[in-house]
């Protein structure tokens, strides 16, 4: 499930990336290629496909639509049946690795079938050490989906991602979005590093009423590590988001300072710091003049804007790994392009996972979300949201597995009376050969 997430460049969470062969650069290096993509709690596998039949029982669906009172509409009470199935996991090769995290579903509601749909998420990530002095990182999210919150339930977008957080998504409709980064890096010294990169995404909704953006970024890092254990280092990045149904842009210039180090074997932390200049293109309403007006016959009219504004940016995260279990924790303070409603907006995203495989045939996940949107340009409150979820499986036989999941979503606009909750329920039987239990989360 998302996190939230954290609309950042590659980079602004960093997470250990050691040289697939070479020397270890140390803590810090940008998360792009490969990074976590596929990985999960207990002993790691290679590649592993699963499939499951669930029941599920929804409650809070917020549809972007009108009940025949002019109020939004919410439907609790749905039921019915979910299939779903994908493969995960990484492989390794010499000089390389690649991550995989592939998944969809098809649901059904007995009692109401106009609210049927799909989704489906496809992440994937390639790490190539072309020589002692370069590395390649590759990645792309592409994915579909209807519901803000427990499809596909799991789903966590990848360090880095702009596009599909569910933390953030405002209203129960079709959204489609695709990413995809590349960067390279060029040790200098086994202590020296420099990494440039860039990316494009494009995030799109199927209701008129709601505005998607498409953008791209780049961005040039240098790092230097103290020790084995601990690296230092600086970053730039330029963002650009262009909105689609509604008029403006933003370009946004970004700066941070960074130290990632590696604590006791198993833990990593890191920290950016820095600032971000946005520079924002938009329309405005304005009255006008009486006389003007008269004229015309209406009182308002339009004009363009340009505004530019400077913030706090930065980061901080603690992963650890261990041998039954992991453990994920990511806040962040940024500059987001909104959820359909909300435009480019001040965002404060925090999220936590932890998945435990340490009990004999049982794997646990734990994970939430928060997000908080502040608009720069539009005259609107704040809005936050929040997404939590707990899920568990059982091996009942070497390949099949009695899952159950828990989800649950708060959204607030607080100033305006706006509270909404909503909650998922799904139970099913899952097939998936392996010596190791299940791990979905």
């Amino acid at each position: 499930m998302t996190k939230i997430l954290v609309a950042l460049l590659c980079g602004c969470s960093f997470t250990v990336l050691a040289q697939i062969g070479g020397d270890y650069l140390g803590p810090g290096i940008l998360s792009t290629g490969a990074g976590n993509i596929g990985q999960r709690s207990g002993e790691q596998v290679d590649l592993r496909f699963f499939a499951d039949v669930m029941g599920v029982y929804d409650n809070g669906l917020e549809p972007f639509s009108l009940n025949s009172k002019g109020q939004l509409y919410t439907v609790n009470g749905l039921y019915g049946e979910q299939v779903d199935a994908g493969i995960y996991g990484q492989h390794s090769w010499k000089r390389a690795v690649l991550g995989l995290d592939l998944r969809g579903n098809y649901y059904h509601y007995d009692n109401d079938s106009y609210y049927d749909g799909s989704a489906a998420n496809a992440t994937l990530g390639f790490t190539y050490q072309k020589s002692r002095r370069l590395i390649f990182g590759l990645r792309a999210t592409a994915g579909t989906t209807k519901i803000g919150f427990g499809v596909p339930g799991y789903y966590t977008p990848p360090e880095g991602t702009v596009v599909g957080q569910q933390s953030a998504i405002l209203f129960d409709n079709r959204l489609y979005y695709l990413q995809g980064s590349a960067s390279m890096t060029y040790v200098m010294t086994p202590r020296t590093s420099f990494t440039v990169g860039g990316q494009g995404f494009d995030s799109q909704y199927a209701a008129n009423g709601l505005i998607g953006v498409y953008g791209y970024a780049g961005y040039g890092a240098v790092q230097h590590r103290l020790s084995r254990t601990k690296t230092v280092g600086a970053m730039y990045q330029r963002m650009h988001y262009q909105f689609v149904r509604s008029y403006g842009y933003a370009d946004l210039n970004i700066a941070q300072l960074f130290i990632a180090a590696q604590i006791a074997r198993r833990w990593n932390f890191s920290l950016a710091a820095g600032g971000a200049q946005s520079g924002i293109q938009a329309v405005e309403q304005i009255s006008l003049n009486p006389v003007v007006a008269a004229l015309l016959g209406t009182s308002v009219g339009y004009q363009t804007y340009h505004s530019t504004t400077y913030y706090p940016y930065g980061s901080v995260s603690l992963i650890g790994k261990f041998k039954t279990s992991m453990f994920n924790a990511t806040y962040s303070k940024t500059i987001a392009p909104g959820n359909g409603v909300y435009l480019t907006s001040r965002q404060d995203s925090g999220i936590g996972t932890y998945s435990y495989t340490g009990i004999h045939n049982w794997n646990f996940g734990l994970s939430a979300g928060y997000s908080r949107l502040g608009a720069i340009s539009q005259n609107l409150q704040p809005y936050s949201g929040f997404i939590g979820g707990l899920g568990i499986t059982y091996n009942l036989t070497r390949a099949f597995h009695a899952i159950a999941r828990y989800d649950f979503r708060h959204q607030d606009i607080s100033a305006i009376g706006y509270r909404r909750d909503g909650s998922r329920v799904s139970l099913g039987i899952g097939w998936s050969p392996g010596d190791v239990p299940l791990s979905l989360w």
